[in-house]
């Protein structure tokens, strides 16, 4: 069952000069920041109150955000929910016609995450995620 909102995802073309911006207009402060040079992307993890939002960049040219940035620009690339059951979530998906993308098999000593497909989902990626217990 979905229990909540994980957090906003928001393809930028500059982490810092983002953050300076959110930072003076909304108060945000940077709570991490990770480099997955295999997606090619940078992720910074924000909050502006109590909410999180992820910042994720280009790294080198090829990947998931330099390609999003090219085609559609900066903005909303995903929305993530948490789950308490990635498998039921991924079973009641299928029941209703969505295939899933990049499921985290179980065994992982982390997160497990998969995607749902935009035009699955009236044009918006949700990312859903177990939280490591």
């Amino acid at each position: 069952m979905i229990t909540g909102l994980n957090h906003i995802g928001i393809a930028v073309k500059d982490i810092d000069e983002t953050m300076k911006l959110f930072s003076r207009l909304f108060g945000a402060k940077e709570i991490g920041r990770k480099t997955f040079a295999e997606l090619g992307q940078i992720s910074a993890l924000i909050s502006i109150g109590d909410f999180k939002i992820e910042l994720m960049a280009p790294y080198g040219e090829k990947g998931v955000v330099p390609d999003f940035i090219r085609k559609r620009g900066e903005g909303l690339h995903h929305i993530s929910v948490v789950t308490d059951d990635l498998d039921a979530e991924d079973e009641r998906l299928a029941d209703n016609g969505v295939k899933v993308l990049g499921k985290t098999p179980k065994g992982v000593k982390d997160d497990r995450v998969m995607f749902t497909h935009p035009r699955e989902t009236n044009g918006i990626v949700f990312e859903i995620v177990e939280p490591y217990k």
